[in-house]
């Protein structure tokens, strides 16, 4: 167990008490300001993702850029170009705010990119070690439990704003203190993405857009036909196939609630039990009440309290017990899911360290 991570046994009881809280799940998306644009209000300001100095307003339906000013920054939810210290700069271009020099990958933990003259070349860490930014290094259970994603709507949008729902024409969504709230209007109503409002079906116009599929990079798909996963959640996975023109494309899918993707036998949703995985485990946790995770790599001994998919703190099962994540209870019965089991590396440092004790004891 990460002795590092702050975790309070005391809060075990108090949160279980806990409900009635706002439905709402992290949903990530592929920045398109087209398509975006078709999905707000009028006159609607988006920060755009791909550099830190400019945003997109969304007028008649089409996107129009604007930049600010040199050392001004725009910032989502002032609507406003303000002092670049003034604004956490999350970027999909990397090198956007550091010109020179090593910084971290925006989407994954243990990615990296050397910028030079705001050029990136991107580096990964070996297993197990994830990139810090402030000593350049890769660290050993640096904390990364959640990035948010550049593309992410709340990175983009202010606070408050209604979105269309691209895939549910009833359906809305909207950031609140960084978080994904998903909605639907009542009865036969349908969403207006330009009024941002429910509105009668005759009044509104609703066809599905698909995404477009991805390209794989090489050799990041092993064949045709299997399943990866997509490198930033436990449920999420991409399938492998090729286009007419040859390219090998990824389509993106997503396990059922209560079953993980393992990359094992060309790709399988299981039961998330039966996983490890270092990303949110608490993802579709928590949506209605607040819900409890089993920790990876901790001997099954501690979990994490979730709250609408994401994890609001962590805590220890009291007196030596074990943490059982399909009771939602600790037990003194011995409990040895794969997915928080130690790996082979923690139980060789654990026995490194009792040897270390008994010798010093001795």
């Amino acid at each position: 167990m990460n002795s590092s991570t702050p975790r309070h046994t005391a809060c075990y009881t108090l949160l279980l008490t806990i409900t009635g809280l706002l439905a709402a799940s992290a949903v990530e998306s592929t920045f398109d300001p087209d398509l975006i644009c078709t999905l707000v209000v009028n006159g609607t300001k988006i920060n755009d993702p791909r550099a830190c100095n400019s945003w997109i307003q969304c007028i008649d339906e089409m996107p129009v850029n604007g930049t600010c000013a040199e050392g001004l920054f725009y910032d989502r939810n002032s609507e406003d170009c303000v002092a670049s210290k003034d604004v956490v700069c999350i970027s999909s271009d990397a090198c956007a705010e550091m010109a020179n020099g090593f910084t971290a990958d925006p989407y994954t933990c243990n990615g990296y990119y050397y910028c030079k003259n705001g050029t990136g070349t991107r580096g990964e860490c070996n297993a197990g070690l994830n990139f810090n930014p402030g000593t350049e290094a890769c660290i050993r259970d640096y904390p990364c439990n959640f990035k948010m994603s550049p593309d992410n709507y709340c990175n983009i949008l202010p606070d408050g704003v209604f979105i269309k729902d691209p895939w549910n024409c009833n359906g809305w969504q909207m950031c609140w203190q960084g978080e994904i709230v998903n909605g639907t209007c009542p009865d036969s109503f349908l969403f207006s993405g330009s009024l941002g409002k429910c509105d009668y079906p005759q009044n509104v116009e609703c066809t599905f857009t698909e995404p477009p599929p991805q390209t794989a990079e090489p050799d990041y798909c092993p064949k045709v036909g299997s399943f990866v996963s997509d490198d930033r959640t436990c449920n999420g996975y991409y399938y492998c196939r090729k286009n007419t023109e040859g390219q090998m494309v990824l389509e993106h899918g997503v396990c059922p609630d209560g079953r993980f993707f393992s990359g094992d036998n060309d790709g399988a949703c299981v039961p998330r039990t039966d996983v490890r995985c270092e990303y949110n485990r608490c993802v579709n946790m928590g949506n209605s009440t607040i819900q409890l995770a089993n920790l990876s790599d901790d001997g099954c001994t501690g979990f994490a309290i979730c709250q609408n998919g994401t994890t609001i703190a962590m805590a220890d099962c009291p007196n030596g017990e074990y943490f059982n994540e399909l009771t939602q209870l600790c037990t003194t019965q011995v409990i040895s899911f794969k997915a928080c089991s130690l790996s082979t590396e923690s139980t060789t440092e654990t026995m490194i360290d009792e040897e270390i004790t008994t010798t010093t004891a001795t």
